[in-house]
């Protein structure tokens, strides 16, 4: 769901950027869960098509920036060897964003209402910089 409000967030900001999904625990090919899925149709994006990955097999020496949902999925990227200063947790004033997984409908949309407003601030903070 990050990534996928992020780069309409992005894409509406002009903010030339290209963003990826990988996951701390991702089974690879995975879909998207049912309620993700719906909840990121409320807002008109689709997450039918999407797959997931572990991160432990992607270069992740490429990125700029590398955001997580929490300090845990943080602190294991940086055991990767990933420098701090390119790692940003969302939310990270509160602990980072609760993972849904397991849910109902109302927690993945009360998780998509917060991954909003944080990703409306990463854009015009990544606006900031163009």
């Amino acid at each position: 769901m990050l990534a996928a409000l992020l780069e309409a967030a992005l894409r509406t900001a002009g903010v030339p950027a290209i963003v990826e999904s990988a996951g701390t625990g991702a089974h690879a090919g995975d879909a998207a869960s049912s309620g993700a899925q719906a909840a990121m149709r409320r807002r008109s994006l689709d997450l039918g098509g999407h797959r997931s990955r572990p991160v432990q097999g992607l270069d992740l020496s490429g990125f700029d920036r590398i955001y997580t949902v929490s300090p845990r999925h943080s602190a294991f990227i940086r055991a990767q060897g990933i420098e701090a200063a390119r790692l940003h947790v969302v939310a990270a004033d509160r602990g980072g964003i609760p993972d849904p997984w397991g849910g109902d409908d109302a927690v993945y949309e009360e998780t998509a209402r917060t991954l909003t407003d944080e990703v409306a601030r990463i854009a015009k903070d990544l606006s900031a910089l163009c």
